[in-house]
């Protein structure tokens, strides 16, 4: 039970830190479609849990220590260098916009120059990859629970304290500037995105040891579970 909760909570605060890089992610992909973002929501946490459950079984199973073995196998050695190349290009954009906010963070909450965050930030991050995977396994799921917690806080101090009545927030989010032309393929292009970081961290939890079916399915229910909420 408890490998399983590391699994959940260590996937759950990946996808978390991909999926809210910028801050407009949730409004793009999910809240300018209104009330159907409900359904987009309930589309894109099954497929992170199915999605999730599959890459992790799969690295267990070819006993995998990079997420390029995954790929080959699925897509064959030619075209799994590309789409190795495109996972690669997206984990560096990402990363450069989690320290470039890291950043920002620093200069207007503490009136520090934001190159000083990025650059701490930037140590932080090269001193957890140094550790080994069952650790830093252990870390990220540590954290996904504060994460968890303070989300559920701040959307409830919204909902409590809004002066806007349903109907006048579901006319406003519709206002936004949408990724895509419809809620289902703003929930399919964000759950890809996503799992191109996913994929290459599972791939490494998964690999260094047989997982059994049941502790995948445990793992991945609590995906299920905790990534409605999130989403």
């Amino acid at each position: 039970m408890k490998n399983s909760m590391n699994l959940a909570g260590a996937y759950i605060g990946i996808i978390i830190g991909a999926g809210f890089a910028s801050g407009q992610e949730v409004l793009q992909f999910f809240t300018s479609f209104g009330i159907y973002s409900v359904l987009g929501i309930v589309v894109a946490t099954a497929l992170f849990a199915f999605l999730g459950m599959q890459v992790t079984q799969l690295g267990s199973t070819l006993q995998t220590r990079s997420h390029k073995s995954i790929i080959d196998h699925i897509c064959g050695r030619f075209i799994g260098r590309l789409v190795d190349i495109i996972i690669t290009f997206f984990l560096f954009g990402v990363t450069v916009i989690m320290i470039a906010g890291s950043g920002t963070i620093f200069e207007e909450q503490f009136g520090i120059p934001s190159m000083v965050g990025a650059i701490v930030m930037t140590v932080l991050t090269i001193g957890t990859l140094l550790l080994n995977v069952n650790k830093i396994m252990s870390i990220i799921s540590a954290v996904t629970p504060f994460l968890f917690v303070i989300m559920i806080i701040i959307s409830g101090y919204s909902f409590f304290t809004s002066d806007l009545s349903f109907n006048q927030i579901i006319s406003s989010s519709s206002e936004g500037e949408a990724a895509t032309g419809n809620w289902l393929m703003g929930s399919l292009l964000y759950v890809s995105y996503n799992m191109t970081a996913g994929i290459a961290m599972l791939a490494v939890m998964g690999g260094p040891s047989r997982i059994r079916n049941r502790l995948v399915w445990e793992a991945f229910w609590e995906v299920s579970d905790w990534g409605s909420c999130y989403s």
